[in-house]
């Protein structure tokens, strides 16, 4: 479910920023390099939009901040955007490309260093680099990249708070399509034309009304929107590489009196939430005040997923506002609070913010968009 706006992948100061952060964590870390393969994992550190696949796309960076990314000859160009000094190794499909990573390693000295693995690295990758580089000491990455990416820059959120805004130019849109007798695919299929003739590459959409909102994440299908529905519309939008996730429930004509009670204690979840943000606090905290307002409210077996996730380049990182996470929050962590309530069969309620920890709280970066976009009053 993302819509994907038409601009640079990432900015390359940003990409600077993650390598000397990677940097001094690796020190701190007593690690000579970090070897790269997770997509956002790529964009973070080699500015690249390339991931791999049945064929191998990966990058290194040692303690010094130089960088090498290998990639399938052919991808060559789309490489363009590798920081001025890296070093491109390629591949021709006919060889292995191991040995291109055993390359890599020499010209940055770490054929025989301690390298920490991207924990997202395959094991059948993991397999093939103890082969080729029998000298280095192969680990999984114990924090680095989460060190780096779990904390934004004041650039990073700017390029957030643009996503967020951008995500809240769909819901105009849905409420001008939303009726009876519409599916919720149909409904889909209008909505992001609509916002790619506006010049947004929308890719996908999540909307479910009635009992299908009931579960969440089901993808939308044919089902046909009928008077008192209750409709979830979770949308995602990319600016620079980075995310915004809303989500926002919509009505059609009166809600019944569950329905609205429901949503108003779920509005009233995601503002205690918020308000309770701040540095140091521990993630499970956050999740424990919102789910104490539906428990509150008798809705609590209804409440079936964490309070939220962390949000960057992935739509899903760390931190996540769940029982059982202590980690504590930082200035710069940015992430969504979106609570709901699903009655099995009814009707399922959601909203969903992104916001940013701030010294003294935490900023909504979709401020602007109404939280309220029909009538449950």
């Amino acid at each position: 479910m993302a819509v994907e706006s038409v601009d640079s992948p990432i900015l390359p100061g940003l990409v600077t920023q993650h390598v000397e952060r990677a940097s001094a964590a690796l020190a701190e870390f007593g690690s000579d390099g970090l070897f790269l393969f997770r997509d956002s994992n790529i964009l973070a550190f080699c500015g690249v939009p390339l991931a791999p696949s049945d064929r191998l796309v990966c990058g290194l960076l040692n303690r010094q901040g130089d960088i090498a990314l290998v990639v399938p000859v052919f991808e060559a160009e789309i490489a363009d955007t590798l920081p001025a000094g890296a070093h491109l190794i390629t591949w021709k499909d006919a060889e292995d490309a191991y040995a291109a990573v055993a390359k890599a390693a020499d010209l940055l000295g770490l054929s025989s260093g301690k390298i920490l693995l991207d924990d997202h690295t395959w094991l059948a990758t993991q397999h093939r680099l103890a082969q080729v580089l029998p000298k280095a000491e192969l680990t999984i990455d114990p924090g680095v990249i989460a060190k780096v990416r779990s904390t934004k820059s004041p650039e990073e959120v700017d390029a957030m708070r643009t996503a967020s805004e951008d995500t809240g130019r769909i819901y105009p849109l849905i409420a001008k399509h939303l009726q009876t007798g519409v599916s919720e695919l149909e409904l889909g299929r209008q909505v992001l034309g609509e916002l790619k003739a506006a010049g947004l590459m929308p890719v996908g959409d999540l909307i479910q009304g009635g009992e299908n909102a009931s579960v969440p994440h089901r993808p939308a299908g044919p089902r046909l929107f009928r008077n008192g529905d209750a409709v979830i519309v979770d949308f995602v939008c990319r600016h620079q590489g980075y995310l915004g996730d809303l989500t926002r429930t919509f009505v059609i004509g009166a809600p019944s009196e569950d329905i609205k009670r429901a949503y108003r204690v779920v509005r009233d979840a995601q503002r205690t939430a918020i308000d309770f943000i701040r540095p140091g606090v521990a993630c499970e905290d956050v999740d424990a005040v919102a789910r104490s307002v539906i428990d509150s409210a008798g809705f609590g077996e209804y409440f079936s997923h964490r309070l939220g996730h962390g949000i960057g380049l992935d739509v899903h990182e760390p931190p996540y506002l769940v029982q059982g996470n202590p980690q504590r929050l930082e200035v710069g962590m940015c992430m969504t609070i979106e609570p709901g309530i699903y009655v099995p069969g009814c009707f399922g309620i959601r909203i969903e913010d992104v916001v940013a920890v701030t010294p003294d709280g935490c900023e909504v970066l979709s401020r602007d968009v109404p939280t309220d976009v029909s009538d449950f009053s």
